[in-house]
Order: structure tokens, then sequence, then C-alpha cells
């Protein structure tokens, strides 16, 4: 039996498979298999939409509140829907029996292929292969693929493509479904078909256009209709192409938005599905040439890590700084498609190493909200800005205050009070972009303000205990959401801190060296000299947690006087197991995520090994990775402080958190920070590549089973190939000028590696080599 796609495919090192039909596995599938291009996200359905299906097709930025608690990621009409039938009977996999299928997602490609066998009431089979893929060349553009092939007899099918709009974002109990997009109007031009639609409360148009081209006989031609019918012979095969074209505006015109879909499809056909195919993987190949990792001895994990880079590929564009990256991304209804701190602490560093222009857009999402910010510091009692904790489209804050748990009482929320870290978590994203690109435009124009702002409101955030001397960030959340309420979060204090002096650092430098533009920055938001010295003063006075006995940090005061508790058994992923008879986690000291680790991974310049080691250790008794933000950071802080062993098994849970439905919601979307985390326990974990007192640095720590890594990196403009064994690390800077020179430090000694020239580094000792023994903490 012909395998019509099998030349279109990469080796199976770049592809995930779905083998078999399983109802059970329904949703989670077409989370993990899902498509996208940054502008349009698609869940991977089957065609034919099968009962208890979830189809999802998300526009990125494009929120709603109509009958819901909070604005939310609107689910939109359904492009990708195809149904078959023979003789009244449904050609589908719940319909018929199914005696093969699979689907592999090509993730090299970003293409969907399938492969099902279906067998009828009166036992006839029925071949059909598939091939879909949402273009990374023309975002407005998608295209699929049929063969259909009558095995046992002549067949008369009818066959339907449709645009779903009846799709509805689905709600909690209290909510209900909603429907956020209604019909404007339903046309034909020509062999087209188009529907136009309109959001129902910011009556954003989005318009689509399909036109289906039958092949069959040597004869080609177009369906002008929704519905038509196909006769085959035994054996005889039709491949049915539909292209599709989507446009969103927020401009009231239906004839332009309409318009612009029917252009797009018409090009489209006159390409053909091979020549968009040509295109589409083009730009994939470009993608991947910037972020590709390649792992010698370790082939499943290689794989592994694809899927994760491929993930995040499909999550953002560079055409838009108007939207970033919600924690499920483009692939489920989760937490309603907001953002949270995830997109910058979490997603944000790989694009800043692999595609530092999206990093960028990623960021001006947050400049471009900093009014809203101003505002929400505003009603809440203090100046500068405040980020929201969870944020749409305005930047307003869209935090639901209240959830019915599942006992029916109602619970009050207070992250959108108190897990207020994230707007020293976005300071702290936008030094670190600032740090890996140097890009001064973007810190002028925008970056600095956010910073600066960012400290105004921690300087006014704070309290000062007359008593103790000290300054204190009281009645808090930490990335711990198990203890609410607390006073001086180790990580919350100490990332404030951090803030308040770079940005009177950073202040100062730019002050010496872009005076006029500094001076109309400083102008417009009315900031003094001593609000600078007063931040500095802050900053050396509020108060951090730590045990100058023990080293131990107190990830809140008064943290280790809660109950100590074992861990409880494992679960069969090998994580503990949900303490479900303990009324009140907020009493213990289990941890949720990882807190203190959290910062000591982020500031790890600030800290002794000896410190990192034993809080590591401290902590890691403590936590129950109740969220998939958690193991990526112990695997990237275990690799560096030495512990292979479980770096390398906290690695393996992020990297199988999705595919391995983990946590249990997969089938709501992906897990977003979870694909970025996995990428930085890689990199800045086993690969030990960091910015270190300002140098990029590389101290790796490969696991024992992997013989080589090798990756490339973008860092202030230039292109470093990296290649790592256990031995050596091979370096090749790519620069235009051939007397450029770039600092680096490889195993803890500074070199200065010179443009197009490769350099090896020996590792001159057997111990690992460490270079941060004393720290501030």
């Amino acid at each position: 039996m012909e395998d019509y796609f099998a030349n279109y495919l990469s080796d199976t090192h770049w592809q995930i498979f779905e083998t078999g039909w399983d109802p059970e596995l329904q949703n989670v599938h077409e989370t993990q298999l899902a498509l996208g291009n940054g502008y349009i996200g698609s869940r991977s359905i089957l065609e034919e939409n099968p009962p208890n299906c979830r189809p999802g097709t998300f526009f990125a930025g494009l929120y709603e509140g109509t009958r819901a608690l909070v604005p939310e990621l609107i689910n939109a009409p359904n492009p990708i829907d195809f149904k078959i039938s023979i003789d009244g009977e449904k050609l589908g996999v719940t319909a018929m029996d199914v005696l093969d299928h699979r689907r592999i997602l090509d993730m090299y490609k970003g293409i969907l292929v399938r492969h099902t066998i279906y067998s009828n009431a009166r036992g006839k089979r029925f071949n059909y292969q598939s091939m879909r893929f949402f273009s990374m060349h023309d975002k407005n553009t998608a295209a699929m693929q049929v063969y259909l092939t009558s095995l046992d007899e002549d067949a008369a099918f009818t066959l339907t493509n449709s645009i779903d709009a009846s799709i509805v974002n689905r709600g909690f109990v209290t909510e209900g479904d909603k429907k956020h997009v209604t019909i404007v109007e339903t046309n034909k031009f020509g062999n087209v078909n188009c529907v136009c639609t309109k959001t129902i409360e910011k009556e954003t148009l989005i318009a689509y256009a399909s036109q289906v081209v039958v092949k069959k006989d040597k004869k080609t031609y177009s369906v002008p209709d929704w519905a038509f019918k196909l006769h085959l012979k035994k054996g005889e095969t039709a491949c049915i192409t539909n292209y599709l074209s989507f446009h969103t505006s927020l401009y009231p015109s239906t004839e332009k938005t309409k318009k612009a879909a029917l252009k797009s499809v018409t090009e489209s056909v006159k390409k053909g599905f091979d020549q968009l195919f040509r295109e589409h993987c083009k730009v994939w190949e470009k993608k991947w040439k910037r972020a590709n990792i390649e792992i010698d001895g370790d082939p499943n994990i290689e794989r592994l890590i694809r899927f994760n880079i491929y993930h995040l590929l499909i999550a953002a564009s560079e055409n838009c700084d108007d939207i970033s990256i919600g924690a499920k991304a483009l692939t489920g209804e989760g937490y309603r498609g907001h953002i949270f701190w995830d997109a910058e602490i979490f997603c944000l560093p790989f694009f800043i190493y692999t595609n530092p222009s999206i990093a960028r857009t990623l960021l001006l999402y947050r400049y471009n909200r900093l009014n809203a910010a101003r505002n929400i510091a505003k009603e809440t009692g203090y100046q500068g800005a405040r980020f929201p904790w969870e944020s749409a489209d305005t930047g307003e804050e869209t935090t639901p205050s209240w959830y019915k748990d599942g006992s029916g009482k109602i619970q009050k929320v207070l992250t959108m009070e108190q897990e207020c870290h994230i707007t020293a978590d976005i300071a702290y994203a936008v030094v670190h972009y600032f740090s890996a690109t140097n890009d001064v435009d973007f810190l002028l124009n925008y970056g600095l303000e956010i910073i600066l702002e960012a400290a105004r409101f921690w300087a006014s955030r704070v309290e000062y205990n007359q008593r103790k001397k000290r300054y204190e960030i009281n009645n808090v959340i930490g990335p711990d959401e198990f203890h609410e309420n607390v006073n001086n979060n180790a990580y919350t204090n100490i990332l404030a801190q951090w803030n308040l002096r770079m940005a009177a650092k950073l202040c100062k430098v730019c002050q010496r060296k872009y005076p006029t533009k500094v001076k109309k920055l400083t102008t417009r938001i009315n900031l003094k000299p001593s609000d600078l010295e007063n931040w500095r003063q802050v900053a050396s006075k509020i108060y951090i947690p730590i045990s100058k006995k023990t080293g131990l940090i107190e990830q809140f005061e008064g943290y280790f006087k809660k109950r100590k508790l074992p861990l409880p058994e494992l679960d069969h992923h090998s994580l503990p197991l949900y303490p479900a008879k303990i009324r009140d986690l907020g009493d213990t000291q289990y941890v949720k995520q990882a807190d203190v680790v959290m910062i000591l991974f982020l500031l790890s310049d600030f800290f002794s090994l000896k410190t990192k080691k034993k809080n590591y250790i401290f902590y890691e008794k403590r936590t129950l990775h109740k969220s998939s933000l958690s193991a990526p950071v112990y695997a990237a802080l275990g690799a560096e402080i030495g512990e292979e062993h479980k770096a390398y098994h906290y690695f393996e849970i992020a990297t199988y958190a999705d595919l391995k439905n983990i946590y249990d919601n997969t089938a709501m979307g992906i897990h977003a920070a979870s694909l970025g985390g996995t990428w930085q326990a890689l990199i800045h974990g086993f690969a030990g590549v960091r910015i270190r007192k300002e140098i990029l640095s590389f101290n790796p720590h490969l696991p024992s089973q992997w013989k080589r890594l090798r990756t490339s990196i973008k860092f202030k403009g230039s292109d470093i190939s990296v290649d790592i064994d256990k031995e050596k690390v091979n370096l090749y800077f790519s620069s235009k000028s051939k007397t450029d020179q770039l600092p680096i430090r490889v195993y803890g000694t500074r070199y200065t590696l010179l443009a197009n020239k490769k350099v090896t580094f020996y590792k001159k000792y057997k111990k690992k080599v460490t270079y941060d023994t004393k720290g501030l903490y």
C-alpha cells in the first residue's frame, strides 16, 4: 500500500508518534501534536472531529470577556472540519472499525501526517491518508491534503468541508460555555468559500476562505461547494487538497478583511500544495538552524528536547510586538490563555539566545502595557509600575478574584494581590535580554523605563521596621503558592533588592553614556537623583532571611517553624504524591515548586557554591513539584552544583512533562514554562552557558551518558557554535569583521575569542571548576 507522504517526512529523530486510536488520550494528543506559526495555533484534532474532541484555533492576542469571569483567549471557529461518508456511514474512528491508525508530528518541518485504514459495517476497507500544516512562511495560510482510496469495491462518497463557527470556550460550572464569535457573512466567490465572523465584545473580524481542489483520473478540478460527491472505483485513489486562509482585523471593514482572505487562498491555489510546503519548510529550516540541539549518546532525550523546542517555536512570532506567550501557548484554553511570569523567566531565555528579535517583541508586549501597570500600582496604593499577575490584551489585571472549590465553597484568589514578584521578574528579564544582546536602542527607548518604574514600585512597596532597622516586604506569595500571606519571602526580597540596585546602577551608567536620552526619560517620568540614592539605601536595608550560622535561606520569615514532614511516597513518574490528608499545606514545610532554589538559579553569581548546595539539598527534601515550573529549575541548578543524578532525574521529568502528561492537564494545553525551563536546564545547566560577571561563560556538566552536545547561540549579535564533550569545549565565533573579539570564560578561566576561528579549550582539572566561591550571600 503506497504511503503518499513518506517522502515529505524527516527521519525518526524528528518525529513524535501517535500509534493506534485511544479515545481516552484524544485530548492529550490534540495538544501534543498541535501545529502553529506564532500567529495561529491549531490543536491536532482528527479531521472528522470525533465525539469529545476539543477543537482549538487560537489567534495570538485575541481575547474577549463576554459572559466570562475575566477576559480569555478566544477559541475561534475551527477550519479543520472535513467529513466523509459512504452510504450514510461516516468515515471516522468512532463510526467505523479502525484496522490501523497512526499519526506523525514532524517537528523539523512542522507538519502532521496521518494514515488510517477503516472497515465499514460490511467489512469493506478504506484507506485514508492526510497531511496538513500551518504555514510558517505565510502565517495567514494553511493547507491540508487527503488521499482517499476505496480498497475493496466501487464507492460513492459524500464529502463536506466547512468552517465550524459553533466552537465555544469551555467555562467553569459557574460560567458555562461561552461563544465569543458570531457569523457576519457566508458567501461563495467562484470556487472559493468564505466565512466572515466577528467577536461579540470587541467586534474583531476573523475571515476564513477555503478552496478545495480534487485530483482524480489525471484530472484536476475545483469544488465550488462546501459539500460534494466523489466516485471511486475499487483500488482508485483521489487526492483532495484544501487551501485555507484566515485574516483578523480590528478595523470595522468586513470587505477588506474578506478580500485579504480571498486573495491569500487564491494565491495559494496558484502555487499549489508542494510549493506552499517548500516555502514553509524553508522557514522551518532556518529556525532549526538557530535552535537545534544535538546530543550524542542519548537519542531519546535529543528527540524530547526537540519536542520542547518545537512547541516554543510555534508559540511566538517576530512580526508583532503586541503579543506574548500564555501559560498554555496557543494549544489550549488552560489558564484562559493568560500571560504570567512564565513568559519572561522561563520562555524568554530561549529566544534571547536563539532569536533575539522575538525576545525583543515579547518584552515590548510589557512595555506597551506599562501605563496599565502604572495604573495597577496607583490603584493599589503604590508608585511606579506594578505588573499584573495574569495579563491578557490590555495589561490590566485579569486574575479571577475567586473560584469554587470541590466542596462548592467560594475561595478568594490572592495571587493578584500578593504575588507581586512578577514586577521584579520582568525587570530581570529586561536586564537579561540587554546583557545578552547589547541592544542599546531597546534599553534606552523601552527597557530602562521598565526597570526604573519597577524599582519605584519596590521603593514604595517596602515597609520600614523601626524596631529592627530594616525594610520588609510583607503579605506576599512567593513562587511557592502553598504559603500565602507570608512576610519577607526570600525570592521576592532578593529580587526586589536586585531590582533597586540594578535600576540605580544602570541609570547612572546610561546617564554617563547617553545623557540627552536619559535626561528626556527621567524628566518625562519625573525621576530625581535623590530617588536613585534612596533606592540604594532601601536596597541595602532590605531584610534577607538567611542564617549566618547554617547558610540556609529561610523561604520566608517563620518558615523554619512550620511542621517538618517527610516527603510522601513517589508516584509512577517518581514525583511526590499530593498529601491529600493534610488540610492546610501552609502549616507545613512542604513547598509547591522551586522558590529559594529559583532565586539561587536566577542570581547564581550572588551565592557561593556552598550556599547553593546546602539550600538545594535542604529544599529538595521538601518540594512536591506540583507545578511544571519546578523540575527544570531543580535540573538546572542541580547540574551546576554537581548533583548529576538528581539533575538528570528532574531533567527527564521536565522533558516528558507533556509527552507523558505528568501533571494530568496536558489536555488543556502545553506547559509553556516547562518548555523554556527544559531548554534552560540543558543550556544553562548541563552545557553551563551563563552570563557571569557580564561575561559569557562556559562551565559544562554533561550527564555521564552524554558523549557530546552541539548547538549554537546568539550573543551580542554574533553566532557562536558550541561543541562540548567530557574533556573539552570547542567554540566558533562567526563575524563579518575578522578583527572582532569576544571576551569569554571557559572552565573558570578568562580568554579572548577571535572571530572566525575555531578554538578548543581543554578541561584542566578532573574536579569541576567553580568561580563563585564567595558571592554576596
